[in-house]
């Protein structure tokens, strides 16, 4: 598929208001990625959590030539998941604190991760037993 035809595919693909699907290229690699304007809800501050607002743009997912075009449609379906997926980790919160959230550091996490005392498990956790 040329670069053409994938902007022609693209240009099929709608999302939410204020979500924008953009084709990058990078080089030879043509590539994937959504803008959130500030008109939409995904653009609200979920650490500060106020009402503020700020566009940003997701990760990148590269693309080959050789792709077909359900292919391309299926990535760019993809593209928007990840970025609600994110949003959705970002401001999930369990006793008031983003457990989940993509920007905790994972030095931090591996520190939590080794310490007996994190984990929570049944007595039976490898069996199907209710008691």
């Amino acid at each position: 598929m040329t670069l053409q035809e994938i902007v022609l595919v693209i240009a099929r693909i709608t999302y939410k208001p204020g979500w924008t699907l953009l084709l990058g290229v990078d080089g030879d690699r043509p590539f994937l990625q959504c803008e959130v304007s500030v008109e939409a809800d995904a653009s609200l501050d979920s650490h500060k959590r106020d009402g503020s607002r700020a566009p940003w743009k997701s990760g990148k997912r590269y693309l080959s030539y050789y792709m077909c075009r359900q292919e391309i449609v299926g990535a760019a379906l993809a593209v928007f998941k990840d970025a609600e997926m994110h949003e959705v980790h970002e401001w999930f919160r369990y006793r008031g604190a983003a457990i989940f959230n993509p920007h905790l550091d994972p030095d931090v996490l591996a520190e939590v991760a080794r310490k007996k005392t994190s984990f929570v498990t049944r007595q039976n956790a490898m069996s199907m037993a209710e008691n």
